[in-house]
Order: structure tokens, then C-alpha cells, then sequence
């Protein structure tokens, strides 16, 4: 029974106390956003409440929460846990100072330094640890990849995005688009995270807890582990797109596309630009038009964006249509 009672808890430790096994996990680039002179989003703490970093005070006497320090600290805690997990990781700063530890100079030069780096190490995917500025009542998680990004980066910010709302129990802002530097300029997937609102006093608390900044770590930690179980392909060691361009060039690089956008789109405005060859935009749930309306109408819904079409389009003929509002050429 002495024996029998050992062997028990150790099986049972196995099953129930022990970390869950994680899928091999791919070559990460951690980017802590910010750093040096940019402070990032600014959040408000009650004298002398403990954060576990330097503590910081503003010229006021008040004490702040640094996006760029929270981001420093998020990051290092994910680092750790990939490189726990058997993950090899690249971390694009290790110090208060911009992409590449180097002194901040401009804001391009930073971000560039840091798909730079990420670019010529070959990682697997990039994710970028952010927390979020508007107003002091805006709550929530989000997690962005970039408009044209691939498939996968689309799976990996909603692995991500799944694992952070749980961790955290805030609102859920959802998988957004943008086009923001250090996604279109990355030659892998790339997402960017955004915890929570720095400007939103409650949760400036929450990101002052250490123990709430190791949760998030985790979770991201947790979504990549889970994109990796999927076994997504591989996509193209490519930029997502390049240009935009106002007249037609000649020739694009191989394993590109050119397409001709529209005005409202956010990357092209109405120029040209090369996408990767094969690229897709995800399925919406809505439907692709709403109309046509002879008169521009007042409202549309959610989602969608009004275009006057010409008199030979075959759904508008030449009146209103409502379009589902995508970054798609």
C-alpha cells in the first residue's frame, strides 16, 4: 500500500495538476509594442499602488502606468512560457528602448527594425503585445491582423483572440482588420493584441496586477499553442501586399497579383497594389450587396458601405448599393 499510494498521485498529478501538453510550437517573434520615448497609451493608478515595475510618476505627481512598460513585461512572461513549452522565440526589445534595443529616433524607424529583425531571423509568426487607449469607459480585448493578411493569420488571431477573453473576462471586442506597420510589413503571420484599456480606469488596475499580466501571457501563450495544433499551411514568405501605387506598373515581384482598388479601400485608395497570388478574403456572413436604391438611402446596416454604381453594373444599374465594408479589392 506505501508503494501503491506514491505511484497513485503521481498518475494523478499527471492527469489533473500538470500542465497540458502543447503542440510543437513554431519559431515566434514577441514584440513588446513600444518603448524609449514613446510611451504608448497612459493610464492612471492611485498613489502608490504596486505594479511589480519601476514605478512611474508624471510631472503632475500622479502615478502612471506606461503602455510600454506593461508591454515589455506581458512580453517577457509570454517569452518565457514559449521558450518553456520548447519554442524558440525572438523578442524584437528586451529594454526600455525602441525595435531592436536601439534609441528611439522616429516611429518609422522603429516599427521597421522591427519587422526587419523578425524578416531576416525567417520566424514563424509575429505577435505584437499592445493595451489599448480611448475613453475612460471604452472596454475590452482585441486582436488584429492585417486586411489582406493570409488564412493563417486569420486562424492565429482568433485562437489568440479566444483564449485572451477567457483569461481576462472582458469584454469581447472580437478579431478586427487594420493596417497598422508591423502586420503588412511582416513576411509571416502577424497579429497584434490589445489586452485591455489603459484609459479605462478599472482595468489600468487590472494591467497593474502582475498576476493579471502572466494571465495574459499565458493566454497568448495558450493560442499559439493551439494554432500550432491545427496544423495550419504554411503561407508564402511574402509582405501581404505592396504598393499602393497611382498608375499601373509594369511589372510586380514574382508571387504577386496587381489589383486595382476602390476609393474607400484602406490600403489601395483607389491606386494599385500586389497582393499575394492566391490570396482570398475571408467568407462574410452577409450578404455581398443590399439594393440597388434608385435614391442614396438615409441608413444602411452595419457592416456595409454605400457605392453609387455605374449604369452598366448588373446588380446596382447605375443606382444604390450597400457592399459588405471589406478591405477586398
Amino acid at each position: 500500500m506505501r508503494r501503491w499510494l506514491p505511484l497513485c498521485l503521481i498518475v494523478l498529478a499527471a492527469l489533473v495538476g500538470a500542465p497540458a501538453a502543447v503542440a510543437a510550437l513554431p519559431y515566434v517573434a514577441v514584440d513588446p509594442g513600444h518603448g524609449g520615448g514613446d510611451t504608448g497609451a497612459v493610464g492612471y493608478l492611485p498613489a502608490g499602488t504596486p505594479t511589480g515595475m519601476t514605478p512611474r510618476i508624471d510631472d503632475q505627481g500622479r502615478t502612471v502606468l506606461y503602455e510600454k512598460d506593461i508591454n515589455l513585461d506581458i512580453a517577457q512572461r509570454l517569452n518565457a512560457w514559449l521558450l518553456a513549452n520548447g519554442g524558440r522565440t525572438l523578442m524584437t526589445r528586451t529594454q526600455d528602448l525602441a525595435g531592436g534595443d536601439r534609441p528611439s529616433t522616429t516611429t518609422g524607424a522603429d516599427l521597421k527594425a522591427r519587422t526587419d529583425l523578425a524578416n531576416a531571423a525567417r520566424v514563424d509568426l509575429f505577435v505584437s503585445i499592445h493595451n489599448n487607449a480611448l475613453s475612460t469607459t471604452t472596454s475590452g480585448t482585441e486582436t488584429f491582423h492585417y486586411y489582406y493578411s493570409s488564412a493563417a493569420a486569420r486562424t492565429l488571431a482568433t485562437a489568440v483572440q479566444r483564449e485572451l477573453v477567457g483569461a481576462l473576462g472582458l469584454p469581447d471586442r472580437g478579431v478586427k482588420t487594420a493596417g497598422f506597420y508591423v502586420l503588412r510589413n511582416s513576411e509571416m503571420p502577424a497579429i497584434l493584441v490589445e489586452g485591455g484599456f489603459l484609459t479605462n480606469p478599472a482595468e489600468a488596475l487590472l494591467l497593474a496586477d502582475p498576476n493579471v499580466r502572466q494571465r495574459i501571457a499565458e493566454a497568448v501563450g495558450r493560442g499559439i499553442a493551439a494554432y500550432a495544433a491545427q496544423g495550419v499551411a504554411t503561407p508564402p514568405r511574402l509582405a501581404p501586399t505592396l504598393g499602393p501605387w497611382k498608375t499601373k506598373p509594369a511589372t510586380v515581384p514574382a508571387g504577386y497579383k496587381l489589383v486595382k482598388t476602390g476609393t474607400g479601400n484602406p490600403v489601395g485608395r483607389g491606386g494599385w497594389i500586389a497582393v499575394i497570388v492566391g490570396f482570398a478574403p475571408p467568407p462574410s456572413p452577409l450578404p455581398a450587396t443590399i439594393g440597388p436604391w434608385k435614391v442614396k438611402p438615409k441608413t444602411i446596416p452595419g457592416g456595409y458601405r454605400l457605392v453609387k454604381s455605374g449604369p452598366k453594373n448588373p446588380v446596382g444599374r447605375g443606382g444604390w448599393l450597400a457592399v459588405v465594408n471589406t478591405a477586398s479589392p
